[in-house]
């Protein structure tokens, strides 16, 4: 089991806050089986779900070494922005930590942690509402963002979102989720654009969907408070590529690659090259594979603002993308004359573009 301890390295865990309870034979087949049906399934996972098979596997391992005696109230987890990051917590922290509880009528908030970089925000808080009400209204929980004075827009609709201890994986019971507890720890990713982020930054939070929902003044959930962007900015570094790979008027080209210590972003452009399969447009395809041989998980393409996380979560057991290289290999489903070849997710066979295949080192 060594290999299924490494998922609980960025787990922050209150065991003052555990009972133990005894667990019959029947509990620990049911759990078993679900953890075993859920583990054989082919899922697409999100880092939401990778945190939540983490509570998953404390049940199991601690089956394993307790026998008859499991830990109950395994849901009190309190994530970490690095956890959700995917950075050991024995390493740098970049978020900056605020630790300020605000209330009004019925409601309990507070900011743990918050962190930025030049196109999301994350935030970590408490609040005491049930674990389905905030999946079911998670927008309402994103804060008006102010930075050094300037409201800053969101560049998408998209919320990234984890809620300790709920569950929904490997098919538990959800009815635990209605159970309104004295605070629940969510983590809430968005995506900005045009973050004017120097070394230090004035930020202000105002959690105004929030306060209306809950008849209070949006200046009663409003926090103020200096983010020091400097740690984060000083472990990225910019690797100016300058390489392209052309086949008759397809090109693919790439400008340079921006290492950060939680995530690798690719500028450059594309015209006739894809990274999506089911992309009928496109001539030509392209993989892109670390160090080691292991292909990466891009969330974009070339050209639309690619990147992709260095740490795996929807692996186990967890492991990070070894980024001293990376090498994009262009490929074709038109047969052509090729020592290498490799069959796609659908079945189709893949004709590696040998001579074309571009190096890039980021050490």
């Amino acid at each position: 089991m060594k290999d299924e301890y490494s998922l609980l390295n960025n787990v922050e865990i209150d065991f003052s806050q555990y009972v133990i309870e005894e667990a019959n034979e029947l509990e620990k087949k049911k759990m078993m089986k679900k953890f075993i049906k859920s583990k054989n399934k082919k899922v697409i996972w999100n880092k939401k779900k990778a945190l939540a098979a983490i509570a998953a596997l404390l049940l199991i391992v601690n089956l394993g070494i307790h026998g008859d005696k499991v830990l109950a109230a395994v849901a009190n987890f309190r994530y970490s922005i690095n956890t959700w990051l995917g950075i050991n917590t024995t390493g740098e922290k970049y978020s900056t930590e605020i630790g300020k509880t605000l209330e009004g009528k019925d409601i309990k908030l507070t900011l743990n942690e918050f962190f930025t970089d030049n196109s999301r925000i994350i935030i970590n808080f408490n609040i005491n509402e049930k674990k389905n009400d905030l999946v079911d209204n998670k927008d309402k929980l994103v804060p008006d963002i102010y930075i050094n004075g300037k409201k800053i827009e969101r560049s998408s609709n998209y919320v990234g979102y984890s809620i300790a201890g709920y569950k929904d994986f490997a098919g538990y019971d959800k009815v635990e989720n209605n159970e309104l507890e004295k605070e629940n720890n969510v983590i809430l990713e968005v995506e900005m654009k045009e973050l004017p982020l120097s070394d230090k930054e004035d930020v202000k939070l105002v959690f105004s969907s929030l306060a209306e929902e809950y008849g209070v003044s949006s200046s009663d959930f409003t926090y103020t408070f200096v983010y020091d962007a400097t740690s984060y900015k000083n472990d990225t570094k910019v690797v100016k590529v300058g390489k392209n790979i052309t086949i008759d008027d397809n090109e693919l080209s790439l400008d340079s690659v921006t290492i950060t210590p939680d995530r690798v972003l690719i500028s450059g452009t594309s015209k006739g090259f894809s990274a999506w399969e089911n992309n009928k447009d496109a001539n030509y395809y392209y993989d892109i594979v670390d160090a080691n041989g292991d292909s990466v998980s891009l969330k974009e393409e070339i050209g639309k603002g690619a990147y992709f996380y260095t740490h795996h979560g929807n692996e186990l057991p967890v492991k990070d993308a070894n980024v001293n290289t990376i090498k994009i290999i262009p490929y074709t489903f038109n047969k052509i004359n090729t020592n290498t070849t490799s069959v796609s997710e659908d079945g189709r066979t893949k004709y590696i573009i040998e001579d074309k295949i571009v190096t890039v080192d980021l050490k």
